[in-house]
């Protein structure tokens, strides 16, 4: 599952609401699957209320749908949703990413190091038909997507662009199931830490066409049309 880490002193609520996000995410609970309580008692061990609260909360968020008297249910895959995530991160990542590179300084170079070595070991392990595997390579992708930003000086402007992050998760998931060519995914991954490392005027352009390219990928995995230029 994505490890979605807790912090310390978390209510019940924080903890269903952790818990729950992360098995939307990680495809343990499956797109359009409704979300009823006495199910998902029985599947984490807490009670109703703070399970009702969690929900409420993702609701809020858009990782789960409130549908009047139908209840709550996982969200699907739609190639509509996936276009408005796509294009919102398109819009806003490069633009936090401009403000990283004129801010950051050896910290912020060191974790964009890491975490791409990181990633590079992971890939170098890949199984993709290991769920542990898929989990551990989006655990790593994350960190490395979050470090190319992290000297951004907006803190909203980061919750967001990880709101939109985490909302692609889902899509993205179908891509690390699928047959990739692997070594083509980490040398996009290194040209672009190396054009953001150079402060290359260019990089944040290659973010925004890197993020679009994943999801014309996933559409034509779902047999869709690409989108519109």
């Amino acid at each position: 599952m994505i490890e979605i880490p807790s912090p310390p002193g978390a209510t019940l609520a924080e903890a269903a609401t952790r818990r729950l996000r992360q098995d939307i995410l990680g495809g343990g609970l499956p797109p359009a699957s409704r979300l009823r309580l006495r199910d998902l008692t029985a599947r984490y061990g807490l009670g109703a209320t703070p399970l009702r609260e969690a929900l409420a909360r993702l609701a809020a968020e858009g990782f789960v749908h409130l549908e009047g008297q139908k209840g709550f249910s996982v969200p699907p895959v739609t190639r509509a949703h996936l276009l408005d995530v796509t294009r919102s991160r398109q819009i806003v990542e490069p633009q936090a990413l401009r403000l990283a590179m004129e801010a950051g300084g050896p910290a912020w170079e060191d974790e964009i190091v890491a975490s791409l070595s990181l990633l590079r070991h992971e890939i170098g392990r890949r199984d993709a038909a290991s769920d542990a595997w898929v989990d551990a390579y989006e655990t790593r992708h994350h960190r490395f997507h979050r470090a190319l930003i992290a000297a951004c000086p907006l803190p909203s402007l980061l919750r967001f662009c990880d709101d939109l992050y985490l909302q692609k998760t889902r899509y993205r998931r179908l891509l690390e199931t699928a047959h990739q060519d692997w070594g083509r995914v980490l040398a996009v991954h290194e040209a672009l830490a190396e054009r953001i490392l150079a402060r290359d005027p260019e990089a944040p352009a290659l973010l925004a066409a890197h993020i679009g390219t994943t999801a014309e990928i996933v559409l034509a995995l779902l047999g869709e049309a690409p989108p519109d230029r």
